[in-house]
């Protein structure tokens, strides 16, 4: 009996085994590729950051790159212009996407085609969008156009000569870009509410408008603080929008940080005389900021958890 159960128990240790050796293979493509293109450039990027490196030739510069970019004005303005959009363009984002999530996951005809219809620019290349808006803000495009038949305006309005105007553009662009995959994970969120507890608010009297806030709301919060996070990281870190839409313009005034340190010193993009150590530095103190802000977030998250 006790040989039976010794051979059941090696048995069971070898399939273990085999199936341990299985995972690691399937998880090996998605591990190598993390190592290549994450962890690897990261580690380059901060040994980089503490040195002199225009491509060509490479020397030890210590402090000198950091105390360099808390002098720097283009790059803390960048700092503040990214700040801006995430205040622009999150509060009106996110409700949107409540809202139409709200909408279309009634059970109403064709809900599913206007998913997908909600869904598509989010699989559309920046660029092409960028492109798109650029060309319908232009001061010949269709919005110019539109408002001159309509009596609104006597003559076009340049949307890209001031930084306000050309703010409010690349907003758009990046909400209509950006919040279809929200809609779906709000609907998604939403799915998972079971309708019985509709019904009996429903039978208490309650009408849309109480259900949506002390049922919905409530029920769904878990859910949005994730997508809020997410959204202010991929806010914070927007720059092919910026890239496409501006470059920078007018004067530099609408560079995120990110495309102002990719357009400034990115090598073989901003020339090839560049000291790309101190645009490591810049990226280095924009992921310190950025993971300070995620941690700050996360804390508030969980106190508000602690209250509701």
């Amino acid at each position: 009996m006790k040989v039976e159960r010794n051979t059941v128990s090696k048995y069971k240790s070898k399939k273990y085994r085999q199936n341990e050796r299985v995972s690691y293979l399937m998880l090996s493509p998605l591990i190598i590729g993390f190592l290549l293109f994450s962890i690897i450039p990261m580690i380059w990027a901060i040994s980089m950051s503490w040195c002199y490196y225009d491509t060509i030739t490479t020397r030890v510069v210590y402090w000198d790159n950091f105390r360099a970019l808390f002098q720097d004005r283009s790059y803390w303005n960048a700092v503040g212009t990214t700040l801006f959009f995430a205040v622009m363009k999150m509060p009106i984002e996110l409700p949107l996407a409540l809202v139409l999530a709200v909408l279309l996951n009634r059970k109403i005809r064709g809900a599913g085609i206007f998913r997908a219809v909600y869904y598509l620019p989010n699989v559309i290349s920046t660029a092409l969008v960028a492109l798109v808006f650029s060309n319908i803000f232009s001061y010949f495009g269709v919005i110019n156009s539109a408002l001159q038949e309509w009596g609104i305006l006597d003559q076009p309005i340049d949307w890209f000569g001031s930084k306000i105007s050309a703010m409010w553009v690349i907003v758009m662009a990046d909400i209509w870009k950006s919040f279809g995959i929200n809609v779906l994970y709000f609907i998604a969120a939403l799915a998972n509410i079971p309708e019985d507890v509709y019904e009996s608010a429903m039978l208490d009297g309650a009408n849309r408008i109480q259900t949506f806030f002390r049922i919905t709301l409530p029920m769904i919060a878990p859910t949005a603080q994730i997508i809020l996070m997410m959204s202010l990281i991929g806010t914070l870190g927007t720059s092919e929008m910026v890239l496409v839409l501006t470059n920078g313009a007018p004067g530099g005034s609408t560079y995120t940080v990110n495309a102002y340190i990719f357009q400034n010193y990115a090598p073989g993009i901003a020339g090839s005389t560049v000291n790309v150590g101190y645009g490591c530095a810049m990226s280095l103190v924009t992921g310190l900021m950025l993971s300070g802000i995620t941690l700050i977030y996360m804390r508030l998250s969980a106190k508000l958890k602690e209250v509701y």
